[in-house]
């Protein structure tokens, strides 16, 4: 038996040993109270705040073991004057208001149970999604704002009566217990809030900084606490507020020094979010006397994802204080690391709260496997859920309480472990579903409706002349021919062939054959078995006859001139052959099909642009893609579609298929070979060599109050909340929105667990279970403090995807800006008067990247003018955000761009790159005539040369001793030359390529070349067109502000 280190706690002193005691069970003796809790002194004037009392679970306090919180430390509300721009709150005298919530663990358990059974539909589109994309007005913490000239006269939002100044009115919740075994400082730093400004005020014009602001407003409120692990002992006592920082806070953006701290005495709770902050000033107006004239702030101190080290700004404007027993980030990441308490709470916060959930995510290390044996799963009876190193053990271990509903549990003998004085099993170091996040459960047999089916692939190659003259089928021969050997599932593994134009054509590839047998369907648009079996081969036992049969193919329709390619005649036939077992099938298409079901018509309808009927054009109008792709979710069958089409095809339809089976879409338009032939390769090797989970499930439940209201991603849903993916991988990522089923949270914090069932590649079925606390809270203010601003960004990206397949884009991109300036606006009216001048953007820290992020989303392939992006293009784009991880998703908004002149900050070991130099901001400002840059958003890379370059630099890299212009326009990536500029230059091009779930095709491009168009749109913080630039965009935010 391994012992965990024990710490000892001040409310253990005097208590008996063990846990404290639980509901219905005895406890240490005490005076006779309603509660049976001895009463705590208060001092403090009348109405001023009261320490929550203990009750319940909490054991009797001895005397001087907690100290209530100085009354001056919290202060009411400001009464909001009629300018609705509160003043100063009085110091000291009223108290917080607003009734206690029922602490943790009271009220009766919610009822879990299964769900009734519904008809099998794709996921709901989100109840006020982009109509309120979840929620009511929001607010974060102060960072910076910004402003780039003059603001703009006539992209003023129109005049909308604000939403009403947030309340103080609650008590803030106290910090969630701290486990036990994990040491916990004594103060915590905390990032300063940055904000950009200056002291004038007036009609706006230049940006100017100036001083920070006096000591007095230099503290802020503290994050949220820790999650305690219940398994791991007591509860520490809750305290109120947050520690205050011990060591300086470093410098803000801008370079002022901000700092974070526990709320000053006299200083209530509104003037406290303040803190310490930098501000922009939208105007030059005038100052007052014997103060210094403003100046203009300076475009490169904005806030951007730049520098060295790009993922940790991101990760840096995360919160940080999570809980190291909760699922790592990857797996699951909140919009805001905080829930509100309250529907009337939630209403008032106007951004989503949302998870985004990758289930099989790679993070570098392996997830621990838990075999319960014959004990079997351990599950809550009550609400299913799986035992987590939240849950609670009691009487001895006999018993375990769920986290999640608070129902008592038994503890099976085989399972069972007896507890130590502190009530943590004395098998703790054994046990990694008590100690870990993230784990996976051996299933046993009854979590199987049938045995686990072997990986089975069909693979369906187009092979009509708009395929062969692309050169598609050779080139998806190839590709399939060379990861034959590395397929998952080694002896169980089977193949299948399909091939098709206007017909059909199966291959028997028996072992036993002396050649492979083609068997033909003359009519695709009814297609049958042309015989019960022998379609379905294994891999190892048919590998020579799999081979012969596409060798067959590439001869056998060289020379056809057939340009019907019915997709449909060859869905349905996999069908078919998959009905009894599923997997997955891999359809290569060129040419568009014009018969049967499944038929597509051109939609590229100009005249539709900029109308009401604009975004019919986004989505399948046919019924027949989503009630087949439902069936095929059905038989556990998923489909990929490498779409390769040499003109318009309708990739909102096609792209059906792949979205209701959890699969995956490839869009290479005007696909040709030798420039795509790399790509589709790359792809195709990284979709049948990774890691892939068949015949899944995931479901995610949520604690008392709370439940998952709306799902999105790729996946059909059964039984209002059950996810069905025929296949998931660690590429695909999903989101779900949280609701409520009560008015309020009666506990101060919740837990989320997500389940994923599926089936390994070697035939064991399992079961991934991630786990994570959020603490609950009643101000808004902690809202912002929580607030998780990049992957709010991404869920609202995936949410307007969803919306303009409802309505336009111009409303799509209105409700994005309106969402941006209703969360500055509540943000500002938690500031005094005199704390906000006229002409000052305010920015919480949390959100300083927001602005920035929703303007590369308008500037980007999905929210575009229609008279800029082509309706496939749009669509495929819709598809990929969907389903895009959140690296890729800031990626794809905001690339990466590289110097890559300066090699000595290209760090070159044992022949690979292992470091980049640091990114530049997306602005013609960064780059140089003399300079070589390397811009990456994750889809595809472009190597911009400048035109002063050394012509021996174009020597070292791509060996042209006497380059013609033709040569010039030409120019590629290839292999390694023999020398440090060719290595570093391809060595930082493969970089960025490595585990990256596309193929980016790299694309050089001449400073003053045509092609230089491809790279202007994605200098995001330029303006472009009618779009933006980053400076007016924050202007424009700013008089929306104003004037709302």
């Amino acid at each position: 038996m391994a012992d965990r280190p024990r710490q000892t706690y001040p409310y253990q002193q005097g208590n008996q040993p063990g846990r404290p005691p639980m509901p219905g069970m005895p406890g240490p003796p005490g005076p006779a109270m309603g509660n049976g809790v001895p009463p705590q002194q208060h001092s403090g004037p009348p109405g001023s705040f009261r320490p929550p009392q203990p009750q319940g679970m909490r054991p009797p306090m001895q005397p001087g073991q907690f100290q209530p919180p100085n009354p001056n430390q919290f202060g009411a509300p400001a009464p909001r004057p009629p300018s609705g721009m509160g003043m100063p709150p009085p110091q000291g005298g009223m108290g917080m208001g607003g009734a206690r919530p029922p602490p943790a663990g009271q009220g009766p358990p919610m009822g879990m149970g299964a769900r009734p059974p519904a008809m099998m539909q794709p996921p709901r589109p989100a109840q006020g999604g982009l109509n309120g994309m979840g929620g009511g007005p929001p607010p974060p913490q102060p960072s910076g704002p910004v402003s780039m000239g003059k603001a703009p006269t006539a992209m003023g939002a129109p005049k909308v009566t604000g939403p009403p100044m947030p309340s103080m009115g609650g008590p803030p919740g106290p910090a969630a217990p701290v486990r036990p075994l994990v040491p916990q400082p004594s103060s915590m730093a905390v990032p300063p809030r940055p904000m950009y400004g200056g002291p004038g005020a007036g009609a706006p014009s230049q940006p100017s900084f100036s001083a920070p602001p006096p000591a007095s407003m230099q503290s802020a409120p503290q994050a949220p606490g820790f999650a305690q692990g219940f398994n791991q002992g007591p509860p520490q006592q809750q305290q109120q507020g947050y520690p205050q920082s011990s060591q300086p806070a470093p410098p803000a953006f801008g370079g002022q020094m901000g700092s974070y701290g526990a709320q000053r005495p006299g200083m209530s709770g509104t003037e406290s979010i303040l803190g310490q902050f930098q501000s922009l000033t939208m105007s030059g107006g005038p100052v007052a006397p014997g103060q210094p004239a403003d100046v203009g702030v300076d475009a490169a101190s904005f806030p951007r994802p730049v520098g060295s080290d790009v993922d940790g700004v991101l990760e840096s404007l995360r919160w940080k204080k999570r809980d190291p027993y909760s699922a790592d980030v990857k797996f699951m990441r909140l919009s805001s690391n905080a829930i509100p308490n309250s529907v009337e709470l939630k209403k008032q916060w106007c951004l989503p709260c949302s998870a985004l959930i990758q289930p099989l995510a790679d993070i570098g290390k392996p997830v621990p496997v838990v075999n319960f044996g014959v004990a079997g799963i351990i599950r809550c009876r009550q609400c299913r859920t799986y035992v987590n190193p939240y849950v609670q053990f009691t009487d001895g271990g006999r018993r375990w309480k769920c986290n999640v509903c608070g129902t008592f549990n038994e503890v099976p003998v085989e399972y069972f472990c007896t507890t130590d004085n502190t009530g943590i099993r004395r098998d703790i170091a054994e046990r990694p579903e008590l100690n870990c996040g993230s784990v996976e459960y051996l299933a046993p047999e009854e979590y199987m409706v049938r045995p686990p089916m072997p990986p089975t692939y069909v693979f369906a190659f187009d092979v009509s002349y708009p395929a062969i003259a692309s050169g598609l089928l050779a080139t998806a021969i190839d590709s399939v021919k060379s990861c034959l050997d590395s397929l998952p599932g080694a002896e169980r593994t089977q193949v299948g062939i399909i091939t098709y134009d206007s017909t059909v054509h199966f291959y028997n590839m028996r072992g036993d054959q002396s050649s492979p047998q083609m068997l033909v369907i003359p009519d695709a648009a009814s297609p049958y078995l042309p015989q019960p079996d022998d379609l379905l081969v294994n891999l190892q036992e048919c590998r020579s006859q799999i081979d012969a049969a596409l060798d067959i193919i590439s001869k056998a329709f060289g020379k056809t001139q057939n340009v019907e390619g019915n997709i449909g005649g060859a869905v349905q036939s996999a069908y078919l052959v998959m009905q009894h077992v599923g997997g997955k099938m891999l359809c290569f298409q060129s040419s568009v099909p014009t018969a049967g079901e499944g038929k597509l018509r051109p939609k590229e309808d100009l005249a539709s642009y900029n109308t009401e009927r604009e975004y019919k054009l986004r989505k399948a109008e046919d019924p027949f893609f989503k009630r087949f792709g439902g069936e095929c979710n059905r038989i556990q069958m998923c489909i990929d579609i490498f779409c390769c089409p040499p003109k318009f095809t309708d990739v909102a339809s096609l792209s059906v298929y792949s979205s209701a089976t959890g699969g995956q879409f490839y869009f290479y338009p005007g696909f040709f070979a030798r420039k795509d032939g790399m790509k589709l390769k790359a792809e195709v090797t990284r979709n049948l060599t990774r890691e892939t989970g068949w015949e899944a499930v995931m479901r995610v439940r949520m604690g008392k109050g709370l439940k998952c209201t709306n799902f999105h991603g790729h996946f059909m849903i059964r039984s209002n909340d059950l996810m069905a993916l025929p296949t998931v991988d660690p590429d695909k990522a999903m989101h779900v929105d949280i609701g409520y089923e009560e008015q309020m949270v009666p506990h101060q914090m919740t837990y989320m667990q997500c389940a994923l069932l599926y089936t390994t590649s070697q035939g064991e079925r399992r079961i991934r279970v991630h786990t994570m606390a959020i603490p609950v809270v009643s101000d808004i203010g902690e809202l912002f403090k929580a607030c998780d601003s990049c992957a709010t960004s991404a869920i609202l990206s995936k949410l307007a995807a969803e919306k303009i397949r409802s309505t336009t884009i111009k409303e799509t991109i209105h409700i994005l800006n309106k969402k941006v300036i209703d969360v500055l606006k509540e943000y500002r009216q938690l500031y005094s008067t005199h704390l906000h001048p006229h002409n000052k953007l305010i920015l919480p820290e949390t959100m300083k990247m927001l602005p920035l992020l929703m303007l590369c989303m308008q500037k980007g392939a999905l929210l575009k003018s229609p008279n800029e992006v082509t309706t496939d293009e749009r669509s495929n784009t819709i598809y990929q955000i969907l389903s895009m991880p959140f690296d890729n998703i800031m990626k794809f908004f905001y690339p990466r761009m590289y110097p890559l002149h300066d090699l000595g900050q290209i760090v070159l070991e044992n022949g690979a790159v292992t470091s980049l130099p640091p990114t530049l901001p997306l602005t013609l400002n960064s780059i140089k005539d003399s300079g070589i840059y390397l811009l990456d958003n994750g889809m595809v890379c472009y190597l911009w040369i400048g035109r002063a370059i050394s012509p021996q630099w174009l020597i070292d890299v791509f060996g042209l001793q006497n380059p013609t212009p033709q040569d010039l326009m030409n120019l590629q990536v290839g292999a390694t030359l023999n020398n440090d500029t060719s290595k570093k230059v391809v060595g930082a091009v493969n970089k960025i390529r490595e585990n990256n779930i596309y193929f980016q095709q790299c694309y050089v491009v001449r400073q003053g070349d045509p092609a230089e168009a491809m790279i202007l749109p994605w200098l995001v913080e330029d303006k472009l067109q009618t779009l933006h630039s980053y400076t007016n965009y924050l202007g424009y935010i700013h008089k929306g502000i104003l004037t709302r």
